[in-house]
């Protein structure tokens, strides 16, 4: 089953102040560590969509296929992303500002998919859902309509669509961080031991 990635890297992370995605956690950038963390051998196509020359910098060094424009709506990232997805049976949609979530998790969530390909799958941790989130390909024009502030979780309920949650290893992979504040919490909780 060939499953892409479209990697959510485009927000203008007001109310961080700066480029949160480029903030350093533990001696690299935040989204660094998200882009290191991803499962590769089990992804068929990866694409960032992002609005910052920096940013696509960071990507492009990693290997990631990039998509960059002016920046806008969230709806307008999903739509960006899907047009890189022709081909796919299910597409993957990873948020570029959550450091902890693991490789693991994310197989777990892409086996799951493999069981229940018609249905979209969540990440979650106890019954609190998050990202991210694997569509099903009959989904993709529902995505690719979006408008707005829009995500794709707006898609799954026009459409009707079964969602199944699969576990976490632990909470923390569902953060994010939002402010510095935030992001000096996360890493003094769960980065300073290992520092």
């Amino acid at each position: 089953m060939n499953i892409g990635c479209v990697i959510m890297a485009a927000g203008r992370a007001r109310r961080f102040g700066a480029n949160k995605l480029l903030a350093d956690l533990a001696g690299k950038p935040l989204l660094a560590h998200v882009l290191d963390s991803l499962p590769r051998e089990h992804l068929a196509r990866i694409v960032a969509v992002v609005s910052d020359e920096d940013v696509a910098a960071l990507c492009a060094g990693r290997g990631v296929t990039v998509v960059q424009y002016g920046g806008g709506a969230q709806s307008e990232t999903v739509r960006r992303g899907m047009e890189q997805m022709e081909g796919m049976d299910g597409c993957l949609f990873v948020q570029g500002d959550q450091p902890l979530c693991t490789g693991r998790s994310m197989v777990r969530l892409l086996d799951a998919f493999c069981g229940a390909p018609g249905d979209v799958h969540r990440l979650s941790f106890g019954d609190i859902a998050g990202s991210p989130v694997v569509f099903p390909a009959r989904l993709f024009g529902a995505l690719g309509a979006l408008t707005g502030e829009q995500g794709g979780m707006a898609a799954a309920r026009q459409t009707g669509a079964q969602v199944r949650l699969t576990q976490a290893d632990f909470a923390g992979e569902l953060l994010d961080a939002d402010t510095p504040e935030a992001l000096s919490e996360l890493e003094k909780k769960f980065f300073e031991k290992s520092l």
